[in-house]
């Protein structure tokens, strides 16, 4: 039967385990993965530090038994050297009254020779170190660091220009902290989130945007009348002609053969002939107009609808952008308080 291995570091979170002789089966095989130390003390001083290997605690046979075996008061403080990232957030006004928020991201780790140091935690009561506890104890010099880093810059000056200066500046005034701990910075950046001005311009371009975009929508529904108006007055043309080219031949064949008999029999003059030809184009002229009459009042009435929604859509912009100008105005006065 395989005899079960002690895991130390059971978190990807965890950065150290401080843990007592009798707190550790006796004569359980401890595996150091790659990265892992363990610092073996003895009666409260280093005795040595074990890298990847497998390790017993309380062997009684083994070529480690000066440093594990005997009756020596023991501990072991097991340690994963990195790397590992500590987030650090912040927030500052700048030199324009600016509020600036932003993340500072620091990547650390840790080598073989200068992890013990790390034991002052445990020795303060902190049993097991997280990530969690690495960033707690240095935010409060990250946002000092920070809040008079922002007071010497305008908002885009910082974030255009400074980046860089306030990123090595982070690292060199967080330094001594983490090498106290054993560790060192592998890597610092920085992250600007949008400040009040920034999203301020970008609300009011989105509201000039929109209105923009109305006013060519209601340029296209223009377009798009006309063209249909202008097709209806074709379509009602074309029907007019028609109507009167048919109504003309159809007057023409019923009035034709008796012309021919009148004309046969002497009792028709030139005159009469006129007039009767010049009712029938009277007539066709009135089909005409009364389908260009109503071809006019179909435009009329379009007109209005359009200058209608026009009025409605003016109105409804100047609603938003009153909303608008107030809610701004809210958050003005609460800045300002």
């Amino acid at each position: 039967m395989t005899q079960k291995t002690y895991r130390w570091r059971t978190d990807p979170d965890q950065i150290a385990r401080f843990v007592h002789d009798n707190d550790l089966p006796r004569n359980t095989p401890i595996l150091l993965r790659p990265n892992e130390v363990c610092v073996v003390l003895e009666n409260g001083r280093i005795a040595g530090i074990v890298t990847q290997q497998v390790m017993r605690a309380n062997p009684t046979t083994s070529m480690l038994r000066r440093m594990f075996g005997g009756k020596r008061r023991r501990s072991y403080l097991f340690a994963f050297l990195g790397p590992y990232t500590v987030n650090l957030p912040f927030a500052s006004k700048s030199s324009d009254h600016q509020t600036l928020r932003g993340q500072a991201t620091v990547r650390l780790c840790a080598t073989r020779e200068h992890i013990a140091r790390i034991i002052q935690l445990p020795a303060n009561g902190m049993m097991e170190i997280r990530v969690q506890d690495l960033q707690n104890m240095l935010l409060a010099e990250a946002r000092a660091y920070m809040a008079r880093t922002i007071q010497k810059y305008s908002n885009d000056d910082l974030v255009q220009e400074a980046n860089e200066d306030a990123s090595i500046g982070l690292s060199l005034a967080l330094r001594r902290t983490v090498e106290s701990f054993g560790m060192s910075i592998d890597h610092t950046f920085i992250t600007w989130k949008q400040s009040d001005k920034v999203r301020l311009e970008a609300e009011r371009e989105h509201a000039i945007n929109m209105a923009e975009h109305a006013s060519i929508q209601a340029e296209r529904e223009q377009i798009n009348f006309d063209a249909q108006l202008a097709t209806q007055q074709r379509r009602a043309d074309f029907t007019a002609r028609s109507q009167m080219a048919a109504k003309a031949a159809t007057e023409r064949a019923k009035v034709e053969p008796r012309i021919a008999q009148i004309k046969a029999e002497g009792s028709i003059s030139e005159a009469e002939w006129d007039n009767k030809h010049r009712n029938q184009a009277h007539e066709a002229e009135m089909a005409r107009n009364k389908a260009t009459s109503k071809a006019e009042v179909l435009d009329i009435l379009r007109s209005k609808e359009l200058d209608l929604r026009e009025r409605k859509q003016n109105q409804d912009l100047a609603l938003a952008m009153t909303l608008f100008e107030s809610v701004q105005e809210k958050k003005r006065m609460r800045s300002k308080n």
